[in-house]
């Protein structure tokens, strides 16, 4: 590429890489790989990162789409991890209750959540250290807070209205009435 224009240039590694849109996730992935992990550990660190620190984008209650290549072969393992439409639901459930259309802000828009579910199972089947190790860095940023990255408070900001309409929304994501800034 040329240096003259904006850009990024390619990265090189002598033993692994990890690349995420939020340098808190990249630098968790990498950590685990340092500490013994392998690739799959590594993006699920990654991924649970992105749901505290990027919960604008992504979320626990989202889905999983893998591509695993195990070691020493060369088959390809693919995993669904999309959720799945609740047993009960059908038109006529919907219909019954006056419910002729799901607007995008209804609990009835979300599928059963399937990505935690497929963080454990590639945990339990493909990873090393196990998702309770996994889920750490997660659960810390989450407890103990993160700095706002400048396009997750903007982002934040364009929600206020739809944040504010929802009181759980509100007093969760909205702290002392307003987005966080970066």
């Amino acid at each position: 590429r040329s240096f003259h224009f904006p850009g990024r240039s390619a990265v090189y590694a002598r033993r692994a890489m990890c690349a995420t849109s939020h340098p808190l996730a990249t630098q968790a992935a990498v950590e685990m790989l340092r500490s013994g992990g392998n690739a799959v550990d590594a993006a699920i660190t990654a991924a649970a990162i992105l749901c505290v620190v990027e919960h604008p984008m992504t979320g626990i209650g989202g889905d999983c789409f893998v591509l695993v290549a195990p070691k020493g072969g060369d088959k390809v393992i693919a995993y669904n991890g999309a959720g799945r439409a609740p047993a009960a639901a059908s038109v006529e459930w919907f219909l019954d209750r006056g419910i002729g259309q799901i607007s995008p802000d209804s609990v009835h828009s979300v599928t059963v959540p399937g990505a935690v579910e497929a963080w454990c199972r590639l945990a339990d089947d493909h990873g090393k250290l196990g998702i309770d190790r996994l889920l750490q860095p997660a659960i810390d940023l989450a407890a103990k807070g993160f700095p706002v990255a400048s396009k997750v408070a903007a982002d934040w900001r364009r929600n206020v209205d739809r944040l504010r309409a929802d009181p759980a929304a509100r007093a969760i994501l909205l702290p002392k009435g307003n987005a966080p800034s970066a």
